[in-house]
């Protein structure tokens, strides 16, 4: 079995120095190395197009790495793993899921909970999992990853959500199986599309144009620079609610620039605020989570074939 393996740093690729927990070049891609050495028939040729601590991705990285994903061509491989760091896997996912959405192979993206010098890491096996997506040959994108409880969770990665201070990764609409020996599916697999504008000729350019907006109590647009913004993003509430009234005036004078609402549910009742800002031109995302809708923004602006609205309705 033949696995391209992109290796893009992470906790998963780190060690601790006896100082701080930073990557390193000898441990970039050591789980593979580990694996390949204990399992005869598996191969896994090597990228290495970054070696970064997840939370300082860049936008040139971003756009380094679709060059790979796009100019890569994977008909010789049974599939792709991709290891990467935990803080930004949400977004990693949605970003690799978007790209490669009508990928035929298994493709995995993989990160460790701690570094795999301590013995409750789980970076072994999400990876082993990853190995055993592509064994079985089960194309879309995916994220194995094993929570404090034990389970082997295994996301559509399109769906995957950001994790705060627990090391646990849920799915937006809920994890698509778990792995016990045996992948037991529990959900449909999600898929989010964009249009057909990337190639291995036509890469994005993506850059820090893109406004996300969080919702909290007393929140103050007034302090918000629009400078060189090409769209907003503004996450909503769990009830997929925002003080409209507040946003009202700040949503008045982005003119036009395309505001976007994450995330609703489809077929579910909207709170009078959400309508009071669809209302004042606010455009509604369903059923996509925050971090993909904010992947998937930073898309649609990163190319000029077609207005950003179309790009995110596409």
């Amino acid at each position: 079995m033949n696995i391209l393996l992109i290796a893009t740093g992470g906790t998963i690729g780190s060690a601790f120095d006896g100082v701080s927990i930073n990557v390193r070049a000898d441990v970039q891609c050591a789980v593979a190395e580990e694996y390949a050495a204990l399992h005869d028939g598996v191969r896994f040729d090597i990228k290495k197009p970054l070696n970064i601590l997840s939370e300082s991705l860049s936008a040139s990285d971003l756009n380094t790495l679709a060059g790979v994903l796009l100019q890569t061509d994977c008909s010789a491989y049974d599939g792709v793993i991709l290891t990467v760091g935990s803080d930004n896997l949400a977004h990693l996912s949605a970003f690799v899921s978007l790209l490669l959405h009508d990928c035929e192979k298994p493709v995995a993206l993989v990160a460790t909970n701690l570094i795999l010098s301590d013995p409750a890491a789980n970076g072994r096996e999400n990876f082993s999992c990853a190995v055993e997506l592509i064994k079985e040959g089960r194309a879309g994108v995916f994220v194995p990853y094993r929570n404090d409880d034990g389970v082997m969770y295994v996301h559509s990665a399109a769906d995957i959500r950001q994790a705060d201070l627990s090391e646990n990764f849920y799915s937006f609409q809920g994890a698509y199986a778990v792995y016990d020996g045996a992948f037991r599916e529990q959900r449909p697999y999600v898929r989010q599309t964009i249009p057909a504008v990337f190639d291995g000729e036509h890469l994005p350019c993506i850059s820090n144009n893109v406004l996300l907006i969080h919702p909290y109590p007393l929140q103050d647009y007034s302090r918000l620079n629009t400078d060189g913004v090409r769209a907003v993003l503004h996450t909503l509430y769990h009830s997929a609610t925002l003080d409209s009234g507040a946003a009202a005036p700040f949503l008045a004078s982005m003119d036009e620039v395309p505001f976007f609402l994450a995330s609703f549910r489809s077929g579910r009742k909207r709170y009078q605020t959400s309508v009071e800002a669809i209302a004042d031109g606010a455009i509604p995302l369903e059923d996509i989570s925050p971090e993909c809708a904010y992947m998937k923004l930073l898309l649609a602006c990163a190319q000029t074939r077609l207005p950003i609205r179309e790009f995110m309705e596409g």
